[in-house]
């Protein structure tokens, strides 16, 4: 059985009908594959991919885990409008699922890995279900017997989201209505989280204080891969923004806490 297989195995197992599923690419592979599940009324439309939970590989602690998330096609993980993607990592030996956010993980190559704390997993052998913070990157995971505790976690990543983004770059219009931002898609982890409609602040490097007082709204946004000679490409996401609203606290350091990667400066 593929991982895919044993996933929807276990959702049907605790309910969950497999309305449709198909191969995007066809043939035997199944990453990713186009998945609907259906309980009564309730659906989820699911662009699916899996794999198998394994250790750590070279040059990390060996302690955790990670999904090595190899497929079919290149480039990015795949987004298809009306569909949610969603990554699955099946961990056999303590019969857990996990699941990460696929657009938060679309841009980081190939065939690179998303790691998950073995602790996450474990907490989900015992308990029935964990969630691997931060919000902006985080991970789920449940037993097998309680495959269907995956899915409030899945509805809950297509809430809007809001996120402090520690920009490379960034310029207003004349009239302050319109920001342009640009910031590295990997080194400022939030920015990889926000889609178009989901709203952002600028913060400065230590995460303590904010470059601009404004809330601004994604209206567009365009991925690309930065090369400078003598150095391993980087991947730097440009939003387009209008004026949302306004952050009004004068507790600044404190509103940005959780909302960007770095812990705020004490």
């Amino acid at each position: 059985m593929s991982a895919l297989d044993v996933v929807l195995e276990k959702f049907s197992e605790v309910g969950w009908s497999v309305a449709a599923r198909e191969s995007v690419n066809g043939g035997r592979s199944v990453n990713p594959s186009r998945v609907d599940l259906v309980r009564g009324k309730q659906r989820f439309l699911l662009l699916a991919y899996a794999w198998k939970v394994s250790l750590e590989g070279k040059g990390r602690s060996g302690i955790n885990y990670r999904i090595q998330t190899t497929r079919s096609h290149e480039d990015d993980l795949l987004c298809q409008d009306g569909r949610q993607t969603v990554g699955f990592g099946v961990d056999a030996e303590r019969e857990v699922i996990a699941v990460f956010d696929g657009w938060t993980k679309r841009a980081t190559g190939s065939s690179s890995s998303v790691h998950i704390k073995r602790a996450t997993l474990d907490a989900a052998a015992a308990d029935g279900f964990a969630v691997q913070e931060p919000r902006w990157d985080g991970r789920a995971a449940a037993r097998y017997s309680e495959a269907q505790l995956l899915l409030p976690w899945i509805s809950e990543q297509q809430a809007p989201r809001t996120a402090a983004v520690q920009p490379l770059k960034y310029g207003f219009s004349d009239d302050q209505a319109k920001a342009t931002v640009v910031a590295d898609l990997w080194d400022a982890a939030p920015a990889a989280w926000l889609r178009r409609g989901d709203r952002l602040v600028l913060a400065n490097r230590d995460g303590n204080d904010l470059l601009d007082t404004a809330i601004w709204q994604v209206t567009d946004l365009k991925v690309e891969t930065v090369t400078k000679e003598g150095r391993n490409p980087r991947r730097n996401v440009t939003f387009t923004c209008r004026r949302y609203g306004r952050v009004d606290t004068p507790y600044k350091a404190t509103f940005l806490a959780g909302l960007t990667k770095r812990e705020p400066a004490q």
